[in-house]
């Protein structure tokens, strides 16, 4: 998915499921930042001198070596599932035990240790499992790994995710052909419209709401208004009537702004620069000479900053993530460590 569901769509199922408005500022901020969350950076204390790093949970750089790679895609976008389930039929009969499949076992289990963490974090970390369960919808029948599996057509793309299948699997009501499947037509629109009414469910059992909704009475005028601003359906190679879409979430949500992914880290971050503002991606990050620098402002302390909980977030995440994926990666030779 991209940023219409992990950000707009998901602040809304928050805000009905009865967050206040800045709790479901917050999570849906968390949930689309796992997918800028791709530079790893070290952040000075100018008073004690510690540096503090983060983990990154999105990458572009697909030859990363394995270990990095599996710490990244099985647990925050293509989370393992159930390689038997009915959706996951294809026409050649393969399997995978990493096979992503709409609300598995495992995206349920990492949903509910999130609900149940830290109340400092909690919202932050309802905001990144949230991520990871509404792709097991999108990304389902893809891997996070280098795999066969994975091409869709004849393609120089490598088969990683769903690089074959490009940007369709994430499109809002968009329809588009699996060919590898029993069942080739997709509709994006059914897809996610099944990952938010599994999500509202979710949201409405959560602790620190300002009101108690129930899911099952509140789902239908939910679901009503998610359909209209979905919009119709299409096909084909580009993203049709997003902007139609942008405006009725903002007619629907006035009190949510748009997304901005430096908001928290300019925040928390105070950027020295030297030469030039480096840059982190292709090749012109390879010949950086001058470093910038990161201090934490000191206007208040690192730790009740956003960006801070959201790393820390991300940490606790992963360290479960691991914990529960560990016996299923070691079936490939891979045993992670525990950061």
């Amino acid at each position: 998915m991209d940023i219409e569901f992990h950000y707009y769509i998901t602040a809304y199922l928050a805000h009905e499921a009865g967050f206040s408005k800045e709790s479901a500022r917050i999570i849906a901020y968390a949930s689309q930042y796992v997918d800028e969350n791709d530079v790893s950076f070290k952040i000075i204390n100018r008073q004690t001198g510690r540096r503090y790093r983060n983990f990154i949970s999105q990458t572009m750089n697909i030859l990363k070596p394995k270990q990095e790679l599996m710490r990244i895609y099985p647990i925050f976008h293509f989370v393992p599932g159930e390689p038997d389930a009915v959706t996951a039929r294809r026409v050649d009969g393969k399997q995978h035990i990493l096979n992503t499949t709409p609300n598995s076992e495992n995206a349920n289990f990492l949903m509910d240790a999130a609900m149940k963490s830290d109340h400092q974090l909690r919202l932050y970390r309802i905001g990144i499992a949230t991520h990871m369960y509404v792709d097991t919808w999108a990304h389902q029948n893809f891997v996070g790994w280098y795999d066969v599996f994975n091409q869709v057509s004849l393609d120089i793309k490598p088969n990683i995710g769903h690089a074959d299948g490009e940007h369709h699997p994430d499109w809002v009501s968009h329809r588009w052909f699996d060919e590898r499947l029993v069942e080739p037509e997709v509709n994006n629109r059914h897809r996610f419209l099944s990952a938010a009414k599994a999500l509202f469910a979710w949201y409405c059992q959560a602790e620190g709401r300002d009101s108690l909704v129930d899911a099952s009475e509140h789902w239908p005028k939910v679901e009503k208004l998610l359909s209209q601003m979905m919009g119709p359906t299409y096909t084909g190679n580009a993203c049709k009537y997003q902007e139609d879409r942008l405006a009725c979430y903002e007619e629907a949500m006035p009190w949510l702004s748009a997304f901005d992914e430096r908001a928290w880290f300019d925040e928390a971050i105070e950027t020295m620069v030297h030469g030039g503002v480096d840059t982190h991606e292709g090749l012109r990050a390879r010949f950086t000479v001058f470093s910038d620098e990161y201090f934490w402002r000191e206007q208040q302390p690192p730790e009740q900053t956003h960006w801070f909980r959201f790393q820390e977030s991300i940490k606790a995440h992963e360290r479960a993530g691991i914990e529960r994926l560990n016996p299923l990666f070691a079936q490939m030779g891979c045993q992670l460590e525990r950061i």
